[in-house]
């Protein structure tokens, strides 16, 4: 073997080193974690530290940093925050291309580059003990989702213990479904307690991206740290791959549809040459 060969599951895969890293990752613990492009990164975070600026003034409060949201914002607002912020970010398409080039090689490398793309990405602003905001334990596709997406989760703080994203990896997942019956019969809670020794918390800084498998088991539960934790995720696909419930059109928009699908889309065959 020279060095310029790598070495692939068959002789007809021809993804290259970091496409097969990056994967052989993705596919094993269920999720990756790699640096955003810093440029796009912050003109994201400008956009929600100003969408967060215009809410402030908007309720005469006093305007924190992300962190420190908790010191403005009270339980009971923080999902009127939310919903405030969610509105500004996606008026347009800038947000949504800026998401997009913050992780377009990760997206490229996992998902493929002829791609839809999520409309209304989903922000989470986790406040300091707040049972409102925890995301109780679920997998997407157990509500319509196709297993062919990939979700895409960008923080905007560091990100630690209880502030962090919990997923059950995917090894340990592949053991609960053998050894395991019925557990969907169980409540949210009863679930969480079920799989909670099992559970990681993945730990990431502002700066990095992380991409996982939203068909296995995940959420947030309560933040118990004392910095307010603040998130985008994003879901991407393969524009030919199966849409399930979340449509094409409605839920996904095609981003990047290539010349070939273009032209193959608007083909009038020559039937009056017949």
């Amino acid at each position: 073997m020279t060095s310029h060969e790598i070495i692939t599951p068959t002789s007809w895969d021809f993804r290259e080193t970091e496409e097969l890293s990056m994967s052989n990752t993705y596919e094993k613990e269920g999720f990756l974690i790699e640096s955003a492009n810093k440029q796009y990164l912050e003109l994201l975070k400008k956009d929600i530290e100003n969408a967060y600026l215009d809410f402030t003034r908007s309720y005469s409060k006093i305007n924190t940093s992300l962190e420190q949201a908790h010191l403005s914002i009270s339980h009971s607002e923080s999902n009127e925050l939310r919903l405030f912020i969610m509105q500004a970010l996606f008026k347009g398409t800038n947000f949504h291309r800026n998401y997009y080039n913050s992780a377009k090689h990760i997206i490229h490398n996992l998902c493929g580059n002829e791609l839809s793309m999520q409309k209304r990405p989903g922000l989470s602003i986790n406040l300091p003990n707040n049972l409102n905001d925890v995301l109780p334990i679920h997998a997407d596709t157990w509500n319509g989702v196709s297993p062919f997406e990939l979700n895409v989760w960008i923080p905007f703080v560091d990100c630690s213990n209880t502030m962090c994203l919990y997923i059950l990896k995917r090894d340990k997942y592949n053991r609960r479904i053998k050894e395991c019956n019925g557990l969907l019969k169980l409540s949210s809670d009863e679930l969480f307690d079920e799989l909670f020794d099992d559970l990681t918390w993945i730990p990431i800084e502002y700066g990095k991206v992380l991409a996982f498998d939203q068909s296995l088991p995940h959420g947030f539960s309560v933040n118990e740290e004392n910095i307010s934790h603040w998130s985008i995720n994003c879901r991407f696909k393969g524009l030919h791959t199966p849409y399930w419930d979340k449509k094409l059109g409605e839920y996904f928009m095609p981003i990047t549809v290539k010349n070939c699908t273009r032209m193959g889309m608007n083909y009038q065959h020559p039937d009056n040459w017949i």
